[in-house]
């Protein structure tokens, strides 16, 4: 099975339509992670493949705001049934209602009833936002992060949490309502206020109102926690040879009604491709595997990856689908491709462009329903914030990309399905299957797969060299060798796929140094060489709370220079961590990451930081 004839397979068999009625039927649970939305929304799911004749599985693991993996805590279970928040004085009027905005109820916020004068606290992050206030029986109004607040405001006994979205955040409209969760611990129940999410125009209408006097709110919500589970859905399209191993394909499930790009766009888009690559396979054996994970996001995909590290072994590469709809017109463009970070070297960030290129090209890849717009997409730099770190972590090390795009609205009571468009889904859904059955068609493309990997080689050294020039003259030297060792690696990797089927090996290696030769410049010096080379000392994602460990400066360090890209730099950055690394290779494999110089100073910083949390040892 060639590229070609699985290219005119699945344009002919995948329907932008089908894809979109899915989201739209995943957008209609509350799919709060560990409740009971969420389960019906995985019950709708497993139903769906059923139906299309995929096998599928549902493993559970607890969720009872106490069971760690790696470190992450398990959300406890919850259910919610009503909500709402009043303002009582100097006016009366409805402020939120869960019965109208299901986001409008913070995810896992503690149930009562209570009346009490509302304290503006703004971000609440400065000492002086909340040191000297009365909280005991208030409402605090805040549009800081929920964990944050509750964090410095514990033990002064307030009843309730009212956020509000800053300026930012309510750039793309005035009367947006934000998702929030709380999330709990088991032992920190009791310490847990109620919660609930207002709009700018409602905020700034109290905070007026506060400048004149007291003003007076009245909350209640009806929920309740509870020892329950978390329900991670497998499936899997079976392949006819043991020894091509698999792909994963991985969307979270989990988020609020609607949250309809993010992410039912991916989950609903998933049964699609499943459904695609089932037909494909009967007609055309698939020498891999496909497998397909729906999760509760990270707290989901943790725990089942532990689970089953002995079978994630034989995974060729992972793909995370997050937030992959969206109406061109509506939200804009373009398709973003994260790729796999350089510390896992493989083939599948050269092939990106190639197969989008032909998936934009072909106008039978346009939904008869969805935009005429052609697709725009740009592969970039590492991003984290998603499932695909779990895979890109140790103890797995997986190669781990995202398919997503940016969504004003995401996280919000207006990510619609009305934004969701069916050509986008399709165009997407063509280059996940595509992607997922690489390693079958691998074998009659080795000259196709060679040319793609040559090229995307090339740019990468020569981008190497254009940052090396902003550095000191040994060091940017040292820089282009590294990028020449990626890029062998990324060689040997399709090498294993493929082996000696319709390229030469070596004549690619000979190739690049070359190309390495034509773009480093004159040697002059020596690169300093630290002897010290940290290692990490915990597997998984590194967990968001690890900053509260730290003092104000070491925090504003972090936030600084690790928290890019959605934290994919203090991913990365541990990921390299392997005991054979110093701190200026690390750096220079960090710069060349994220296409800005990394200084060897904020690596030792960062890997100092890091060892205090116990993420790293030296």
């Amino acid at each position: 099975m060639a590229f070609e004839q699985t290219v005119q397979f699945l344009i002919e068999s995948l329907s932008g339509v089908r894809a979109k009625a899915h989201v739209s039927d995943v957008a209609r649970f509350h799919r709060i992670q560990a409740s009971p939305g969420y389960d019906e929304a995985i019950d709708f799911i497993r139903d769906a493949l059923g139906r299309i004749g995929v096998d599928r599985s549902i493993s559970s693991f607890p969720a009872d705001g106490r069971t760690e993996t790696y470190g992450w805590t398990a959300p406890i279970g919850w259910r919610i049934r009503s909500g709402r928040l009043r303002s009582l004085e100097p006016e009366a009027r409805l402020l939120c209602s869960y019965d109208d905005v299901a986001i409008s109820v913070l995810g896992q916020s503690a149930a009562g009833r209570a009346n009490g004068e509302l304290v503006h606290i703004g971000k609440g992050t400065a000492p002086g936002d909340v040191e000297g206030t009365e909280l005991e029986g208030r409402f605090v109004l805040t549009c800081g992060q929920p964990r944050e607040i509750l964090r410095r405001i514990r033990g002064r006994k307030a009843v309730g949490l009212v956020l509000y979205p800053d300026s930012e955040r309510a750039a793309a409209s005035y009367d947006l309502v934000q998702y929030a969760g709380l999330f709990p611990k088991a032992d920190e129940l009791e310490a847990t206020p109620m919660g609930f999410s207002i709009s700018r125009r409602a905020a700034d209408r109290l905070i007026a109102q506060l400048a004149k006097g007291p003003v007076q709110v009245e909350g209640e919500i009806d929920a309740d926690y509870f020892s329950g589970s978390m329900q991670v859905l497998e499936a899997e399209v079976p392949g006819t040879d043991p020894t091509a191993g698999a792909v994963l394909l991985v969307a979270h499930l989990c988020h609020p009604h609607p949250s309809a790009n993010d992410n039912a766009s991916g989950s609903g888009l998933l049964i699609e491709v499943a459904r695609s690559l089932n037909a494909l396979r009967r007609e055309r054996p698939l020498r891999n595997a496909v497998r397909f994970l729906w999760v509760p996001e990270f707290n989901g995909a943790l725990p089942w990856a532990a689970a089953n590290a002995e079978r994630l072994r034989d995974v060729q590469f992972v793909v995370n689908l997050d937030m992959v709809g969206q109406s061109p017109e509506m939200l804009g463009e373009p398709l973003r491709v994260f790729r796999v970070p350089n510390v896992r070297p493989s083939y599948l960030n050269a092939c990106f462009e190639p197969i989008l290129t032909r998936v934009g090209a072909d106008g039978a890849a346009l939904s008869s329903q969805g935009s005429r717009r052609p697709l725009h997409w740009i592969v970039d730099v590492p991003s984290g914030g998603s499932d695909h770190l779990v895979f890109q972590a140790s103890p797995h090390a997986l190669p781990a990309a995202m398919f997503g795009h940016d969504d004003p609205y995401w996280h919000t009571d207006l990510d619609t399905i009305d934004k969701v468009d069916p050509t986008r889904l399709k165009h997407v859904g063509l280059a996940t299957a595509l992607l997922a059955a690489l390693p079958t068609w691998a074998l009659e493309e080795g000259p196709r797969l060679a040319g793609w990997l040559l090229g995307f080689s090339g740019r990468e050294m020569a981008r190497a060299a254009d940052l090396s020039r902003k550095m000191e003259r040994a060091r940017g030297r040292r820089l282009v060798a590294v990028a020449a060792a990626i890029e062998r690696a990324r060689g040997e990797a399709l090498h294993r796929l493929i082996g000696d089927r319709g390229w030469d090996v070596a004549r690619h290696e000979n190739a690049l140094a070359g190309i390495e030769e034509a773009v480093a410049g004159p040697s002059s010096g020596a690169s300093v060489v630290s002897d010290a080379c940290p290692e990490r000392s915990i597997d998984g994602p590194v967990r968001f709370e690890i900053v509260e460990t730290l003092n104000d400066d070491e925090r504003a360090f972090v936030e600084e220079k690790l928290s890019a890209h959605h934290r994919a730099v203090i991913e990365s950055l541990v990921n390299l961590c392997d005991g054979a690394r110093d701190a200026d290779e690390i750096a220079l494999r960090l710069t060349l990451d994220f296409g800005a110089p990394f200084s060897v100073a904020d690596t030792e910083r960062s890997v100092e930081l890091l060892t205090k949390t116990g993420y790293l040892s030296t």
